[in-house]
């Protein structure tokens, strides 16, 4: 007994140490005068029998008498539903001790555990074709070990075909850590069986690895350090990390069915069987190992070069009214120019400051107005770029210069301006941009007048 409140007796029932609990039940292990046997008996605190969760535990006591010595489910021993519950007359259902599946598998090979995945998803799949019956709650503690076979317990969240729904619109159903997206935005309307595939690809990922928890939403192959052979080394682990890949996927119409999976995973215990010739798993591990601060930096460095895009693309955004407004002065404005000589030559960050960090990204462009192909011809310049580094900082650099065209020395207006040390992708890197646009544009209104008041009358003819 865990506590002294707890009742020592439930119905004919003598209590023991108690072996789990949830929300609404405790699981006891319990006796009978009449008995030397031990078992596992669920009793439910809920006394209202229109509540959910009684309702819920009266369709799991149905299913198992209907369905008695199912292959792969646990099976029913005894149950009492009192008309008139309370916690003097509790309902209850008995089941034989088994062990969880989390510690029956501790110290197994991957082989071990993926031949008892295999026979629960069997389980599965022929529960949904014989029955049409999904169970929307698996997960590593409501599977079980009992002499030798893998089984399947706890059917309280089952979808019964053509039965009344007792999940609430809304109400999130089964562990939120096994939950596929669709359970928890909709579950009355989810189809369970995809869901159930959805569960069984997190408890697979979550045996193998030996992990206490799966990573959230779909797990996606060759994600590095969250590969099963990163956990446990394996030649054919990969296979298995396609598995969990098509498993959970956030669509349920992109997942395998319950069959597929189960002859996907009784196929890769055959290929597990075959000789490798070549087995360089350890070598991975500790190569890895080795390597993994560089692979990390590259990785870094990757999603950097993508926050990078996206921020450019922004400032394409904020830029286009300045643009469209030059483009109005003079029809023959030239848009986004990627080559501009003048602007490459001022606008590198490398050459500004002796800055020692390595530049990962790239990016600047000049919009150009010259209006007469004569030298010394005034031009206006308005030149933007945007330079991230190693570190995952950025600069953005902003120009807008009027100077005759081709001459060196002397200009009419120079504006320029740097906003430096900001995170790409961050909110703060978000608006310095829009800062930045918004003293551009006000420059860019000087720099337009001084480019009309310094531009040469075209002479008559021309």
């Amino acid at each position: 007994m865990t506590s002294d409140s707890s009742p020592r007796m439930v119905g004919p029932w003598t209590l023991g140490d108690r072996l789990g609990r949830g929300g609404n039940a405790q699981v006891w292990s319990a006796t009978r005068v009449s008995s030397d046997s031990t078992v596992a008996l669920k009793v439910i605190n809920v006394t209202q029998i229109d509540r959910e969760p009684y309702r819920r535990f009266i369709r799991e006591i149905r299913f198992l008498q209907e369905h008695p010595g199912f292959p792969g489910v646990l099976p029913l021993l005894d149950a009492y539903l009192p008309d008139q519950p309370s916690r003097r007359d509790q309902p209850w259902l008995a089941m034989p001790i088994a062990t969880p599946i989390v510690d029956a598998v501790e110290g197994k090979s991957l082989v071990d555990v993926v031949g008892a995945v295999a026979t629960i998803a069997d389980t599965l799949a022929r529960l949904e074709a014989e029955l049409n019956i999904g169970h929307r709650d698996i997960k590593p503690g409501n599977l079980y070990a009992l002499e030798g076979c893998w089984l399947i317990g706890d059917f309280g969240l089952i979808a019964v075909p053509d039965a009344e729904s007792l999940t609430a619109e809304g109400r999130q159903v089964g562990s939120a850590h096994y939950t596929a997206y669709e359970m928890i935005l909709n579950p009355a309307a989810a189809d369970p069986h995809p869901a159930d595939v959805y569960s069984l690809g997190k408890m697979l990922w979550v045996l193998a690895t030996g992990q206490r928890f799966p990573p959230e939403g779909h797990q996606p192959v060759g994600t590095r350090g969250f590969e099963i052979g990163d956990f446990r080394p394996h030649a054919r682990a990969d296979a298995l990390d396609r598995e969990v890949s098509l498993m959970t996927r956030l669509r349920p119409e992109e997942r395998p069915a319950k069959t597929q999976v189960a002859r996907d995973l009784a196929a890769w215990l055959d290929l597990a069987a075959e000789p490798v010739e070549f087995d360089v798993s350890d070598a991975r591990a500790r190569l890895r190992a080795r390597i993994e601060p560089r692979i990390a930096q590259q990785d870094a460095i990757e999603q950097y070069k993508e926050l990078a895009y996206a921020a450019v693309r922004r400032l394409q955004e904020l830029t286009k009214p300045l643009n469209d407004g030059l483009k109005s002065l003079y029809s023959r404005t030239q848009i986004d120019l990627a080559t501009d000589e003048m602007t490459h030559n001022l606008l590198q960050t490398r050459l500004y400051m002796g800055d020692p960090r390595e530049i990962v990204f790239r990016w600047q462009r000049c919009t150009l107005i010259v209006p007469f192909d004569l030298p010394g011809s005034t031009a206006l310049r308005m030149s933007r770029s945007l330079e991230v580094f190693e570190d995952g900082q950025f600069n953005l650099r902003l120009w807008v210069h009027v100077a005759p065209e081709g001459l060196a020395g002397g200009y009419h207006f120079d504006w320029q301006n740097a906003y430096e040390s900001a995170l790409i992708g961050s909110v703060e890197g978000e608006k310095l941009l829009e800062e930045a646009m918004r003293e551009l544009s006000s420059a860019l209104k000087e720099g337009v007048n001084a480019f009309v008041d310094h531009l040469p009358e075209a002479e008559s003819g021309n």
